[in-house]
């Protein structure tokens, strides 16, 4: 039986309700109590967020061992078609989403307005200097249940027992889960949140969202963080 709408509503609308408190508890906290590099209070926070995620499926899962798991999360290795789709899911998100960037950047500055701002509006990203890059090392196991925890939450839990129609629905609340990010970010973000879910809906295939939420994310972090692109 597939879920109902007020209970996908329901679900997402917690995890953005929770992801707020976090930010203004916890975030906030950290903030104030330690002087790290701005990003390691996102890490801290991070890990409140997401590993709920993954235990939270894992617990409605109910899988009787590892094999059973990655059957019930739909996490299927990839076939020729399956290869496809994420490498051209991924080609283009980021496609759509340096236009997007391009275009909306060229209107605001006709407009005299401020560009869009690629930091969220809760910290500003800086690059990791000296001994300060061993603490990218907290940001590896956070990486994961982001992605993964993300992934198995919206797609192998909620999607999978969603109408099949209804993939674009998952998509607007997933889009609405990362209200806490700002607005400036949500707008380069509409690829990916219609990319992901359309894809699953083609391929029932967690592992592609994975592949592409991963590569999304990963590199481009790694790469500020570094000082090798500008925040």
């Amino acid at each position: 039986m597939y879920f109902s709408l007020y209970k996908i509503i329901g679900i997402y609308s917690g995890f953005t309700f929770y992801f707020y408190l976090l930010l203004f508890t916890l975030f906030k906290f950290v903030k104030s109590s330690f002087a790290f590099n701005p990003a390691v209070y996102w890490f801290i926070t991070g890990y409140f967020l997401f590993i709920p995620m993954f235990i939270l499926v894992y617990l409605k899962i109910k899988p009787r061992n590892f094999k059973d798991f990655l059957c019930r999360a739909n996490l299927n290795l990839f076939n020729k078609k399956d290869w496809l789709y994420a490498i051209l899911g991924l080609i283009s998100t980021f496609i759509f989403s340096g236009m997007i960037f391009f275009v909306v950047n060229l209107i605001l500055t006709t407009l005299n307005l401020k560009p869009l701002e690629t930091n969220p509006w809760f910290f500003s990203m800086k690059p990791f200097i000296g001994v300060e890059k061993f603490l990218l090392l907290l940001w590896f196991p956070m990486f994961f249940f982001n992605i993964v925890g993300e992934e198995l939450l919206w797609r192998a839990y909620i999607q999978k027992n969603s109408k099949p129609r209804y993939w674009w629905i998952n998509s607007l609340l997933w889009l609405m889960f990362h209200l806490p990010f700002g607005f400036d970010l949500m707008i380069m973000l509409i690829p990916i949140m219609i990319i992901i879910p359309y894809l699953y809906y083609k391929t029932s295939n967690t592992l592609i969202g994975i592949f592409i939420h991963g590569m999304y994310n990963g590199p481009i972090f790694i790469m500020i963080s570094l000082g090798l692109l500008p925040s």
